[in-house]
């Protein structure tokens, strides 16, 4: 019995795979938020040895920095939680929740890294919602094709203006492109969109219905 070779019209596993990975991780629903990476490169430890850390977390004897990244789209947020911790200074509210990064972003997650929920420049004026520290990564699943799952504390009496002084760089998530770039190049990239949609609006102007033609007068 001969066996004849034939190729598939539909990949099924890859493209579902695609569509999970990919697609969804760019055009499911997001929520967006300021972002405080690692800048890893940039981080001075004050050793190397077991136990060997920073004196503190965001102050002037830290040498640890951050990336900022504005407006990034994160997932599947869980509802937080609000249970109260008795401690020697009296009782703290541990708010808890956790979200997905996926990796198409290009960045990975640390512990220590800092979420904002609520874009500071949307409250200028009364700003009272809390910073949030990254307290665990795990990672779904392990390939090519993943995602960061994070969870998070509310980081207790600390607000954003004491990391910003520890920022190195700014980027910005844009969404035409669904891709991370410096500040600078996120701004041109909006100017540019703005001044085609213009282009496009004006030669509408132009455009006649009936013979399907541009007529420019």
């Amino acid at each position: 019995m001969a066996i004849q070779n034939y190729s598939r019209i539909y990949d099924y596993i890859s493209d579902y795979q695609r569509l999970l990975y990919d697609f969804y991780s760019k055009h499911a629903v997001a929520f967006q938020v300021t972002y405080y990476n690692y800048d890893v490169p940039n981080i001075i430890w004050d050793n190397d040895q077991l136990y060997g850390g920073s004196y503190e977390t965001t102050g002037d004897l830290s040498g640890k920095v951050w990336n900022k990244i504005l407006l990034l789209p994160v997932y599947f947020m869980e509802e937080i939680s609000t249970a109260f911790d008795g401690q020697d200074i009296g009782y703290i509210k541990e708010g808890r929740t956790t979200f997905v990064i996926p990796n198409t972003y290009g960045i990975t997650p640390y512990p220590g890294d800092f979420v904002k929920f609520d874009q500071s420049f949307l409250r200028p004026t009364d700003d009272i919602y809390p910073v949030f520290r990254i307290e665990g990564v795990e990672i779904h699943p392990n390939t090519d094709f993943r995602q960061w799952k994070l969870s998070a504390q509310v980081y207790q009496s600390k607000t954003t203006n004491h990391i910003d002084k520890k920022i190195t760089n700014i980027y910005s998530f844009v969404e035409y492109d669904k891709t991370i770039h410096t500040l600078a190049d996120a701004q041109f990239l909006t100017r540019m969109l703005i001044k085609n949609e213009s282009l496009r609006l004006k030669l509408n102007d132009f455009f006649d219905q009936n013979s399907g033609f541009y007529f420019v007068t």
